[in-house]
């Protein structure tokens, strides 16, 4: 462990240093979050047998023993639950969505955060989840298709188009901000052995930078909050201070949860905003809610002009949906659907927007696996498979089942996990290949 960094912990945490070096020989506590837009908490305990212990960071969020391969299990890749530390929950739970706001999570990636604020939207409202990393962004769009949500905008851009693009739009700005990753310590080896006090001024510097842009997005009357994974004051407090010094309109406001402790005050009530040490059951979260002054107006964002929607998906989507999508986007013959109006994003690139449906391929409407996997509509035609045959469907292989023609949402414990296509005799395999069982 680096002195530098340990000697900054010791003026820090003063008595309770030695509490806190006692806490770094221990394992980091693991976790997950029940994913309620997929399944009840009655019907996960009912069908699961992990070893779980409640959080108190979150309303679904749990200790848990877990081991090696649960990321491939039928559970995880239904979406019953999210794996996450339990900790990381607590910025989400501080922001507190509710079901109707616009959201945006400016740096979303894995997706831990984002699929939390999906699921207390309760695919009400718009969120907007992006990530300025390629490769990341594509590992959060994996996470928001497997949770489930019907109201998400996945983006891969820099801070600055966000804010071009959505310019006062958002009731809420989770700004998650990239940081020197202290409090992952007992996590990620490469985290102690990346530390450095130049990292750390180097990370002061660019969240400076994503808050101002996160800003720019909020609607006035709005909220924010800024969070990070790290100890550093320099990153936290002080990163905050100085926000609020330049920007009068935006006011700290105090923190009501059961867990963590106050910040420091340098002033400015630096001391409103949260900190959680690993003493506090958790690994190292600072989270500030901040408030922007003025009265909330109408979206200036324009919608965007579809095409009309192709007869043949019509009557796929009247025929296999118990309840239609209120909204409908269609271009260059692909077609989505969303619980929200499709809103245009600028020169923003778009990865996903709201739920990829399919495509027209030789006048016939082809399903996507992200249409299985929206938990907005139950559909009409279903099949539910017990372990041994939903082990075999996860591997791409046929099921010599005998049902009627016909497409089919592929079920485990009553939630989809896929689509297939039957012939008459036998199940066609439609598991995208990039997910299969090795």
């Amino acid at each position: 462990m680096n002195d530098l960094f340990l000697e900054r912990m010791r003026e820090m945490l003063k008595d309770e240093y030695p509490a806190y070096l006692e806490k770094l020989n221990d394992p980091a506590r693991k976790g997950l979050r029940i994913n309620t837009l997929k399944i009840t908490p009655d019907d996960f305990f009912a069908c699961t047998n992990y070893e779980l212990e409640k959080s108190p960071f979150a309303k679904h969020g749990y200790y848990a023993n877990i081991k090696s391969g649960i990321g491939f299990t039928p559970e995880h890749m239904a979406g019953f639950f999210y794996i996450q530390e339990p900790s990381a929950s607590s910025a989400v739970t501080i922001l507190n969505p509710k079901p109707g706001m616009k959201v945006l999570d400016m740096c979303a990636a894995p997706g831990s955060k984002s699929t939390q604020i999906a699921e207390m939207l309760e695919q009400e409202g718009l969120l907007v989840a992006n990530e300025i990393h390629p490769t990341r962004s594509r590992v959060l769009l994996e996470n928001i298709e497997r949770c489930g949500s019907a109201n998400t905008i996945v983006l891969n851009n820099d801070p600055k188009d966000i804010s071009k693009a959505f310019p006062a739009f958002f009731d809420m700005v989770l700004c998650d901000a990239p940081c020197s990753g202290e409090g992952m310590f007992r996590k990620e080896d490469q985290a102690v052995e990346q530390w450095s006090l130049e990292n750390v001024q180097a990370c002061a510097l660019r969240q400076s930078y994503i808050l101002e842009e996160a800003y720019k997005c909020v609607k006035q009357g709005g909220t924010m909050v800024y969070s990070t994974c790290t100890f550093a004051i320099e990153e936290n407090e002080l990163c905050i201070q100085k926000f609020i010094q330049e920007h009068p309109d935006m006011h700290l406001v105090p923190i009501e949860v059961d867990f963590g402790r106050k910040a420091f005050d340098f002033g400015c009530h630096t001391d409103y905003a949260r900190r959680i040490f690993p003493m506090d059951g958790g690994e190292g979260h600072f989270i500030a809610k901040l408030q922007k002054d003025g009265i909330s107006t109408e979206s200036t964002v324009k919608l965007m002009q579809s095409q009309a929607l192709p007869k043949e998906a019509k009557e796929f989507f009247d025929t296999f949906f118990v309840n239609q999508y209120p909204y409908y986007f269609v271009k260059n013959n692909k077609i989505y659907g969303g619980t929200q109006p499709f809103y245009e994003v600028g020169k923003c690139h778009l990865l996903r927007y709201q739920v990829f449906l399919g495509e027209m391929e030789k006048n016939r409407f082809t399903p996507s696996h992200a249409l299985f996997m929206s938990a907005y509509t139950k559909f009409q035609n279903t099949i539910n498979l017990e372990e041994e045959d939903i082990l075999r469907y996860m591997r791409g292989e046929q099921l010599n089942l005998p049902c009627k023609k016909g497409w089919y949402a592929v079920c485990y414990h009553g939630v989809v996990i896929g689509g297939a296509k039957s012939d008459g005799t036998a199940l066609k395999n439609k598991y995208p290949k990039n997910l299969r069982l090795r």
